[in-house]
């Protein structure tokens, strides 16, 4: 009985058949490579599971996790959002699959393997995820990298879903007939199109109120016409224009121009202890110590091509998550900041980061694209894209920050040694995401060759910024 609990606990993870607004527009809106809303988590294991096991976990999985085998459907008219259907033809041996590096199976060609595998463009008429097992990693280990599609789940909806995946033990061989599962809905775009419409004109009223509510959210303050709501709603509107404003240029020219459509993998770890304690010693948290060693090593970068990188534009996902929200999908916004690239000294960055973050964050306004979203969305996407790319390319650098799971987790039997995130590129020519697994920062790095090369000369900056941040422990005698 405990195990149709848990199942049905499981089921609920992602289990609206509606995309929300925010998913919609990474749906309709993304192009891969350039601007693309795809990304790869790569997991580095211990050992190499036997294949058999791979395939039981992942048939488990999919028994747990019904929205692995729904593909989308897009409403002949976009009177709303793409829905979630099941997968009539849903075929596990095209999603899972097997290759092996050649010797001697170095961590460089397995960040070119996993590259390969995340730039090839997912198929949009399938579940938007492919999976792969990759044999022959020196030491005897391996790698397991999924390519996903954003619309499927955020940072934290990831960890929530390999939380509980990693929690399980390989299960006995048992068939699954996927084609045989319930219909979720009408998968016919026309029949979509004509639920969203009916169901648009019956939310009209409480649109209208979630838009009223959202601008003038601060008439709390006063009731309507009131001088303290008047002054709520220009706080608002003030708000509002600043988030909107696209951020004044940057002051690099290394990031300004070139091709989006090559990317390079590399991966950077340090103790979560000690760059805690770093940004401790400079009155930051972790997130601003992680962020300052990056900026720094860009910094050092454009240093050593006699560049100038002035004040760079970041932008940073900001985490709109209750308790009590339903597991899955994405509740994120996307703050914009002027990141203090050009101070040399890290605590010095550190600590004027932490201002500018704190100001960011408590923006009356932050969240105001999701009073956009539902009627941008109503355009095509010949015309949404452009809006999309626009917003996007308004940043230097992506950069996340990802709490992941604070113990060693296993799969098909063999310890996962790492975790990282490994994101698109969109809009910016580098991003990065630090995903926190067992005490180490795991940070995983996507940079435009054009812009960058091929080569190990960023990675060697980026070290190097994040090693001057770590030293700040010192200063005050912060120990991990």
């Amino acid at each position: 009985m405990s195990g149709d609990r848990e199942r049905a606990a499981a089921a609920q993870w992602g289990g609206a058949r509606e995309m929300n607004e925010l998913e919609a527009t990474m749906w309709r809106a993304g192009r891969h490579p350039e601007n693309s809303t795809q990304g790869a988590i790569m997991e580095v294991l211990d050992g190499t599971p036997e294949w058999d096991d791979v395939y039981r976990l992942h048939v488990e999985g999919l028994r747990r996790y019904p929205r692995f085998r729904q593909r989308v459907v897009e409403p002949a008219v976009p009177l709303g959002p793409p829905v979630w259907v099941d997968d009539a033809n849903f075929d596990l041996d095209y999603h899972l699959r097997l290759i092996r590096l050649p010797k001697p199976g170095t961590m460089r060609q397995l960040l070119d393997a996993a590259q390969r595998l995340g730039s090839v463009a997912l198929d949009l008429n399938r579940p938007p995820w492919v999976a792969t097992l990759i044999e022959g990693l020196e030491g005897g280990r391996s790698a397991f990298v999924v390519v996903v599609h954003h619309s499927l789940m955020d940072g934290y909806g990831s960890v929530q879903l390999l939380s509980d995946l990693h929690g399980r033990s390989t299960l006995p061989s048992a068939a699954i007939d996927f084609a045989a599962t319930e219909s979720v809905g009408p998968d016919n775009p026309w029949r979509v199109a004509a639920d969203h419409s009916a169901a648009r004109l019956r939310s009209v009223p409480r649109l209208a109120g979630k838009i009223a509510s959202g601008v003038f959210g601060a008439l709390r303050g006063g009731p309507i016409g009131s001088a303290k709501s008047a002054a709520s709603a220009a706080r608002f509107a003030a708000s509002a224009g600043r988030v909107l404003a696209p951020p004044t240029g940057t002051g690099s020219e290394l990031l300004k121009d070139g091709s989006r459509a090559q990317w390079r993998y590399e991966v950077l770890d340090c103790s979560l202890a000690e760059l805690k304690a770093a940004g401790k010693s400079a009155g930051g948290t972790v997130n601003d110590a992680y962020v300052a060693g990056i900026i720094g090593g860009l910094r050092i970068y454009h240093e050593k091509h006699g560049a100038d990188i002035g004040d760079i534009t970041i932008n940073m996902p900001v985490s709109l998550r209750r308790p009590d929200d339903p597991q899955g999908g994405n509740r994120f916004v996307t703050a914009f900041i002027k990141a203090p690239s050009s101070v040399v000294d890290p605590a010095e960055r550190i600590s004027v980061l932490r201002q500018r973050v704190t100001k960011a964050g408590e923006e009356p306004a932050l969240d105001v694209f999701s009073l956009l979203l539902p009627v941008v969305n109503l355009a095509p996407s010949a015309v949404l894209s452009p809006l999309f790319s626009s917003m996007q390319n308004r940043t230097d650098l992506t950069i996340s920050n990802v709490p992941g799971m604070t113990s060693a987790v296993k799969f098909g039997g063999c310890v996962v040694e790492s975790i990282y995130y490994l994101a698109p590129l969109p809009g910016c020519h580098i991003t990065t995401v630090l995903f926190s697994y067992n005490g180490v920062c795991n940070i995983g790095i996507n940079c435009g060759k054009q812009v960058f090369g091929d080569n190990d000369e960023l990675l060697a900056c980026l070290r190097a910024g994040m090693d001057e941040v770590l030293e700040l422990r010192h200063r005050t005698g912060e120990e991990s």
